[in-house]
């Protein structure tokens, strides 16, 4: 849906914001992470299901592991496996509340 949907600058700047939530929430947590929520959400409108969330954000992941290659490392490759954990969490929440 994120490829088909709205023209070049839309899906440019929804990769940004994806990217921006995701290292927020990898680091400081200074409030940008809560786009993720509040993204999962709205799209709950366009009837987006939940999990596809879940596997955009592992989509990121596959494709900066291919451009890594040899320099995704494991520790890398950890970092990613609780991001996408505490990703998974955050909606599997929202679901709940």
């Amino acid at each position: 849906m994120f490829r088909s949907e709205g023209c070049e600058l839309v899906k440019g700047s929804m990769l940004a914001f994806t990217v921006e939530a995701m290292l927020d929430l990898a680091g400081e947590r200074s409030g940008k992470f809560r786009m993720i929520a509040c993204e999962v959400a709205s799209h709950d409108a366009y009837g987006t299901p939940r999990d596809l969330f879940v596997a955009f954000f592992g989509v990121i992941a596959d494709c900066l592991r291919e451009l890594l290659g040899a320099e995704w490392t494991e520790e890398i490759e950890t970092a990613w496996t609780t991001l996408l954990a505490d990703i998974e969490q955050m909606i599997s929440r929202e679901m709940t509340e």
